[in-house]
């Protein structure tokens, strides 16, 4: 079967077909004038006649053969199609005519023969480079490819029933409200003695109709009843049927067939009814067509609407709710292309339509742009083969907003395939569209695997849902934070918040969570510093998705955090231009935690200045980053600067590098950098890089409960509705729990358990551990589970201080059994070890065992069994 739609479809003529109409006619005239009259099966028989005649030269010969090309191009029988065009090309036919090679390239897109088709669109823009028509099909390739591989989850099905080895095309819903009813176009033969279609060879178009099953599936389609919307004599298809109150009415297309002329096409509904005439035409006899008045046109009880010059096609037509405003796909002047969708309005139904105007180069292309369909009165679906697309005509749709469309936006695949999709229609859904909603309908397409040439398929597509979700730890004990404030924030105005559970977990569900916009998600809780916003989108997703949002927060400390090094000149106080980055940090935690209150702290070396003190030089170093922070938006109440001169000597927390005329000098942990200390160094190099250690910023989180002046006008207290002053929670600082000294000297006298094994007190960071000493243990450090966690909990211990950091935790912020913790402090009475590593295990019945290698890390012993003690040496 053919694969070819309504000639409605097809383009204006080529003129390089069409000769003079002498009174005999030779073949290749009688060719031509069937081509004229868009006759194509006639005319391709008559071309391949006329092209044997072996007398025509060689130039009329390649124009019998374009002309035969396109006639299979018309008809869609592109393999035939193809062959001519390559014959031609071989001819070097393309100098006279070089859309050879765009008809070439348009049909090997349609094939999905992309290398070849990118070829051809190359070789026609190098003869015609300014077709934006063909650039636009070029970069159609790349991005067909990149559809069918991210299609979307629109699940596509052949409704066999109703569909024939014919065309079907154009569903419609007859009732919008059951929606249990379809309309559509069909060119199987509709009786015995149907007439065929000279243009196409196929039997006259009609209208038909389908009722759903039970199964959700189309049945059979049958012959539309309503008395002359089907004609024996005309292509009629694509109705559309309308309802205001207990009216019906129906618009649809009629091509009227007259031999060996050219097909016209108009839009056909029910009269004008004249509500002041006592006496109506009940015969719609014709009226007279000028001032925009109908014309009968033997439509029976269905007028031809007046859209223009008759010379021309109109068709295709998409009304709106209130029947006042017609689209519909013509060819007449003025356009875009070879067909556009058009607009015609009227102020009541009782008024012939008028005001045409073409919808402009947003909607419409240089190609074709026809079955206009309303899903709304504001959002249009229409096919274009003009538009960037998978292959022939592809489905796009473009909202009217603010008085002008929207661009147009493509379906994508598998709604769109390299074939031709035209005609779609939605079933209704409850409140406003959105993605986020099931979308199903119906739409014909002419691709592979179908019952005929043009079928029916139903389409369906799951809601696109999203949620988002995740937990909030701690970032240094990996514990999930309860209570903590999740803000979410998004593109189209939302402001939602929730709290974190006993787990730490949050969630906003699929309710909250919209499609087609940008969320940013900020967690923060008292007595940590907020965590910088995350963003997640839904924007262009075409499948739902679960997205997950981790957050680590850092416990506010009141120790002073180093700033990266800012450096000034020598007895200056001015901000350098370049050191400015080395507060972006600071900005952050600012900006991220607007109740946060800090110290800027600024310190010098211990060397004088001859005109100007430490102290003083320190504070305006100190008030020049305050006002550098001022400047960019931070509120100065949550700013204190603070000199300290030379009176705080830095002590290091870690064995630490600093250079000095490019050599590089490590100052080991532990020491403090005072006058002594520097005094001490041998070289001079050395000194002067611990200065420059000296010489430091840093910031101090003083207070977190500031509120703006602004906000705090702004609370009430919900009982009084009294402003509200102070809303600030009491911290409470984790237990510390304090260390006796239980040994004193080198020999340690332990508990004997049993004769071989021993009770030992070792002190992990500060807090004493009752161990077993049994030297037969097979690891050397063995630390029970539940007395690790104690240590998180209780933050002598963090993540960092873990092997494997982070990882050594599952999603709950427990630790994973057999994980190794090193301790940065561990001593048995006087005798230390650094970074004391132990093995954490579930289950033990011991809090702690250590077997002699486990005490060997605090030096070189011997265990006396006999009185009980462990001897260092």
């Amino acid at each position: 079967m053919k694969r070819i739609r309504n000639i409605i479809t097809f383009l204006v003529i080529s003129f390089i077909c069409v000769a003079s109409f002498a009174q005999k006619q030779s073949l290749t005239q009688k060719a031509d004038e069937a081509f004229y009259a868009k006759q194509y099966t006639i005319a391709v028989d008559l071309y391949k006649k006329a092209y044997a005649d072996v007398s025509l030269n060689r130039q009329e010969r390649d124009r019998i053969l374009f002309c035969e090309a396109e006639c299979y191009r018309f008809i869609d029988e592109r393999e035939q199609a193809i062959k001519t065009y390559k014959r031609l090309v071989k001819a070097k036919y393309y100098n006279t005519q070089p859309k050879i090679f765009l008809h070439l390239a348009d049909l090997e897109r349609f094939n999905a023969q992309w290398d070849d088709a990118e070829y051809n669109y190359k070789e026609y823009l190098k003869l015609v480079p300014n077709d934006e028509l063909a650039q636009r099909r070029l970069a159609s390739i790349n991005k067909a490819k990149q559809w069918m591989k991210n299609p979307t989850k629109h699940e596509i099905i052949n409704q066999k029933e109703l569909n024939t080895q014919w065309n079907d095309w154009s569903p419609k819903f007859l009732n919008d409200e059951t929606e249990d009813k379809i309309t559509f176009t069909s060119s199987r033969p509709s009786k015995e003695d149907a007439q065929n279609d000279v243009w196409t060879g196929e039997y006259l178009s009609n209208i038909y109709s389908s009722q759903k099953l039970k199964n959700g599936e189309l049945g059979e389609g049958i012959l539309f009843s309503v008395p002359d919307i089907n004609s024996d004599d005309a292509n009629d298809g694509e109705m559309v049927y309308v309802k205001i109150g207990k009216v019906d009415n129906y618009y649809f297309s009629r091509c009227k067939i007259y031999k060996n002329k050219e097909l016209l096409c108009a839009i056909y509904s029910k009269p004008i009814e004249d509500k002041k005439s006592k006496n109506k035409n009940k015969n719609n006899k014709a009226r007279n067509q000028k001032g925009g008045k109908e014309e009968s046109t033997d439509g029976g009880s269905f007028v031809m609407l007046n859209l223009g010059d008759t010379s021309y096609n109109y068709l295709h037509p998409a009304i709106s709710s209130d029947e006042l405003t017609l689209y519909f796909s013509s060819d007449r002047p003025g356009g875009m292309g070879d067909y556009d969708i058009w607009k015609a309005t009227r102020q009541s139904i009782n008024e012939p339509f008028g005001n045409i105007t073409n919808l402009g180069k947003q909607i419409n292309t240089e190609g074709k742009e026809q079955f206009p369909t309303l899903r709304s009165d504001t959002r249009l679906y229409y096919s274009s083969d003009g538009l960037i697309g998978l292959g022939g005509y592809d489905i796009f749709y473009s909202d009217y907003q603010d008085g002008e469309w929207t661009e147009p936006t493509n379906l994508g695949y598998p709604i769109n395939t390299q074939y031709d999709e035209i005609g779609i229609v939605f079933n209704k859904i409850e409140g406003e569209d959105s993605p986020s909603k099931a979308e199903s309908g119906y739409f014909s397409s002419n691709r592979e695997g179908g019952v005929g040439g043009d079928d029916i398929y139903s389409f369906y597509r799951a809601p696109l849902l999203f949620t988002i979700k995740g937990r909030v730890h701690n970032e240094e004990s990996m514990q999930p934070i309860e209570g903590a404030k999740i803000k979410l924030s998004g593109s189209d105005k939302t402001n939602i918040e929730t709290l974190t559970d006993k787990n730490g977990d949050y969630a906003f569900n699929n309710e909250q969570v919209k499609y087609n916009v940008l969320y940013t998600l900020q967690a923060s809780q008292v007595d940590y510093i907020n965590g910088e916003e995350k963003t997640e989108s839904t924007i262009g997703l075409t499948t739902s998705k679960d997205f997950v949002r981790d957050f680590k927060l850092m416990p506010v400390t009141k120790a002073p955090i180093m700033l990266p090094e800012i450096r000034y000149d020598l007895g200056k106080w001015d901000l350098k231009d370049q050191y400015i980055d080395s507060l972006s940090d600071l900005m952050v935690v600012l900006l991220n935690n607007p109740s946060f209150v800090v110290e800027l702290r600024s310190h010098t070396d211990i060397r004088p200045f001859p005109k100007i003190t430490n102290d003083t030089l320190s504070q305006r170093r100190a008030e020049s980053v305050v006002d550098f922070l001022f400047s960019r938006g931070v509120e100065r109440a949550r700013l204190i600067p603070k000199g300290y001169g030379d009176r705080i000597p830095r002590t290091l927390t870690s064995d630490t590098e600093s250079e000095f005329n490019g050599k590089t000098y490590i100052f080991p942990k532990g020491v403090t950098l005072d006058e002594k200390y520097i005094k001490s160094l041998k070289t001079k190099g050395e000194q002067e890089a611990a200065h420059q250690l000296n010489r430091r910023s840093e910031f101090r989180i003083v207070r977190t409960d500031y509120i703006s002046p602004e906000k705090l006008d702004s609370l009430e207290d919900a009982a009084t509705k009294r402003p509200i002053i102070d809303m600030v929670k009491g911290t409470k600082p984790l237990p510390i729990t304090t260390v006796p000294i239980i040994y004193t000297d080198n020999n340690i006298k332990l508990t004997m358990i049993n004769g071989e094994k021993a009770l030992v007190y070792i002190v992990l960071n500060g807090a004493n551990v009752p161990a077993i000493y049994n030297e037969r243990y097979k690891d050397a450090a063995v630390l029970d589970w539940d007395v690790a966690m104690a240590f998180l909990l209780t933050g002598r211990i963090t993540k960092d201080d873990f092997k494997d950091k982070e990882k050594a935790f599952d999603k709950d912020g427990n630790i994973l059994d057999e994980s190794i913790l090193i301790f940065k402090n561990a001593s048995i009475g006087k005798h230390t070890a650094d970074k004391y590593e132990v093995l954490v295990k579930k289950g033990m019945s011991e809090k702690m065992i250590v077997n002699k290698n486990g005490i060997l890390n605090f030096g070189r012993f011997r265990f006396d069994k006999a009185n009980g003690e462990l001897i260092f040496e």
